[in-house]
């Protein structure tokens, strides 16, 4: 009976120090595998400027004005060919987000989100939050105007008419921006030559009183500009 016990004793004792061993080789070789690829690796680093910020939104009911339309992010890895993967436009899985399907009209602060990224990288966006402005959407019929700097009218000229093709345009913009458009300019690039009469595509802006851009949306973004000029008298 005696010699029985320990027999069993025995056994259970070689089996706990097998078990054991096994345990301990595992344990080694997790830790090895991490140090190799985390805590004990090099990391690398990126910085991707100017990334598009997605607004989700209802374009159909509203106009957004005031927000951030891009951000950087910061990215590091230990994974240096998926983190080059990521800084390649063509390449990148990740995008930049913004929701604002639950706010209605005012200004708000919504969080920027990065999704999609990777599991091998981390990553911090700059900013973290953008403002934006939330307003009804209306739109309207205004007149273009053409402009004509005066430093590019030659000496002994004069312009005699500037007429535009369309006359006008439809513009869609929230319901308080819409109020701040003074005018809808066709604006004569600097390039033009007035020492005879220019005819030429030129591009539309939106601007207030004070000349400065108002956000807008317009049926067209350039239109035909035509300028009729002529020698002064003193000049014959």
């Amino acid at each position: 009976m005696l010699s029985k016990i320990l027999n069993a004793r025995i056994t259970m004792l070689i089996a706990s120090l097998i078990l054991a061993f096994i345990l301990y080789v595992n344990a080694t070789s997790t830790s090895v595998q991490n140090a190799g690829t985390a805590t004990g690796g090099q990391v690398y680093s990126a910085t991707l400027k100017n990334l598009p910020v997605n607004l989700s939104y209802n374009s159909n009911e509203y106009f957004i004005t005031g927000y951030t339309s891009s951000a950087t992010v910061y990215l590091t890895s230990y994974n240096q060919i998926k983190l080059n993967q990521q800084t390649t436009s063509d390449m990148r899985t990740f995008s930049l987000s913004a929701n604002l399907t639950d706010l209605g009209v005012g200004t708000h602060r919504v969080p920027i989100k990065i999704n999609n990224l990777p599991t091998a990288l981390n990553a911090q966006v700059s900013p973290t939050e953008m403002s934006v402005t939330i307003e009804h959407k209306t739109t309207a019929t205004m007149t273009i105007s053409a402009v004509v700097n005066s430093s590019l009218i030659p000496a002994g000229y004069k312009v005699t008419s500037t007429t535009t093709s369309p006359q006008s345009v439809t513009v869609t913009a929230g319901t308080n921006s819409i109020k701040n458009i003074a005018r809808i300019e066709a604006v004569l690039p600097t390039s033009a030559d007035l020492h005879d009469d220019f005819t030429g595509t030129v591009n539309l802006i939106a601007v207030n009183k004070n000349g400065d851009i108002v956000p807008a949306i317009l049926s067209k973004s350039s239109v035909t500009l035509t300028i009729k000029v002529d020698k002064t008298s003193s000049s014959s």
